[in-house]
């Protein structure tokens, strides 16, 4: 693990995008951690399509999440998830006790983490300016 990471255990929510009727795939990685660069060819029409997630073995075993709505909105626009929810991406709300972050972002464990609800970018209100 780490040294600037440290594993939590009190419980708290994460958001990330993942196809959830497809074992939960991510963008960059499958749910079994095989590479897969869906985000650089099949969707590259996000906004971080160039952004490369290299193999890190420390990472083996957890989920990239977001802290909240609002993180994952800085990652992905609300126009990213709505053209990949055409292919069955939703955005994932999971519950997790075990966490951490790494680098730069949020990880959850993905054995322990449980998968609570899914959302449609629409539901989601607009932030008042």
């Amino acid at each position: 693990m780490s040294a600037q990471s440290a594993v939590s255990s009190v419980s708290r929510k994460f958001f990330r995008l993942a196809d959830t009727g497809n074992g939960g795939r991510g963008l960059w990685y499958a749910s079994n951690g095989v590479f897969t660069g869906l985000i650089h060819t099949q969707f590259s029409f996000c906004t971080n399509s160039a952004l490369e997630m290299p193999f890190d073995p420390e990472l083996v075993g957890w989920l990239s999440a977001a802290e909240t709505l609002d993180d994952l909105f800085h990652w992905f626009s609300r126009e990213d998830i709505a053209e990949l929810e055409k292919y069955g991406y939703r955005i994932a709300v999971y519950e997790a006790t075990v966490y951490r972050t790494y680098k730069n972002h949020w990880v959850v464990d993905q054995e322990s983490s449980v998968l609570v609800e899914t959302l449609l970018v629409e539901t989601i209100p607009m932030p008042q300016l």
